[in-house]
């Protein structure tokens, strides 16, 4: 009976301590013949948007997602949102929610950037009468020359409820390490996966180019087939010409 009894506590406490961890998805946009990717120097990080409450939970979320970007080395240039607020006053810009493409390239333009970084907050905080701690965030990177949206990416990170938290012997894990789990995964995503596309459009244009070689190589008997027969120069002529390329200088 005891150990029936023990069993059965032991499943339960599993069941509430639940899963921890932070899961990732991303959009890539398929690299081509051209090249975006190998153009991207210099990122702009503007001020996150967020859909909780508090004015802290963006500004820490913003901060720590800079912080990862720089530490990964991914771009030349980093542009902080310190710095992007004043633009955006002068653009009369009070979120970055719903910006058009007119309105991204001319921030481009006035940063000197080839990328904007925009971010959404999406969850922060523990659960409601739990300890359990949730954070969720959406960036997307688009390019300040046509709008196209190059990478997206959103991260959802949990904690665990420990046993010592369940006995009320220690506090869990606070909001800010589990945002800076579910960031820290987010940009290694992110850095691994541009570092990827940056390859596969050089590839792809070493290949194009190839191509072009090995068409033009193709096409050049035919062209000289396509001559007039009047062009064609006389024996004598083409003898001479033959001995000038050879002759030593």
């Amino acid at each position: 009976m005891r150990r029936t009894l023990w069993a059965a506590g032991a499943i339960v406490l599993a069941t509430m301590m639940g899963c921890a961890g932070a899961s990732v998805k991303t959009y890539v946009k398929p690299p081509t013949g051209q090249r975006q990717y190998g153009n991207i120097k210099k990122v702009a990080v503007l001020p996150f948007d967020s859909v909780v409450e508090g004015a802290q939970a963006p500004k820490i979320a913003e901060n720590l997602f800079l912080q990862e970007l720089l530490n990964r080395g991914t771009f030349e240039q980093v542009e902080e949102p310190r710095y992007v607020n004043e633009l955006m006053k002068k653009l009369k810009l009070r979120n970055t929610e719903g910006l058009d493409r007119e309105i991204v390239r001319k921030i481009g333009e006035e940063l000197q950037a080839q990328a904007l970084i925009l971010g959404d907050l999406l969850v922060y905080g523990r659960e409601e009468n739990s300890e359990i701690v949730e954070f969720a965030l959406q960036v997307n990177m688009v390019d300040t020359e046509n709008g196209d949206i190059l990478w997206s990416g959103r991260t959802y990170a949990k904690s665990s409820t420990t046993l010592g938290e369940i006995l009320g012997v220690n506090q869990g894990p606070s909001p800010n390490a589990v945002a800076a789990r579910g960031v820290a995964r987010l940009v290694a995503r992110l850095d691994s996966e541009f570092r990827k596309a940056r390859e596969a459009e050089v590839q792809r244009m070493l290949e194009a180019a190839k191509a072009r070689e090995l068409a033009g190589e193709e096409g050049a008997p035919a062209a000289e087939e396509a001559k007039p027969a009047e062009t064609e120069m006389a024996p004598e002529k083409q003898t001479e010409e033959i001995l000038l390329k050879v002759k030593p200088k």
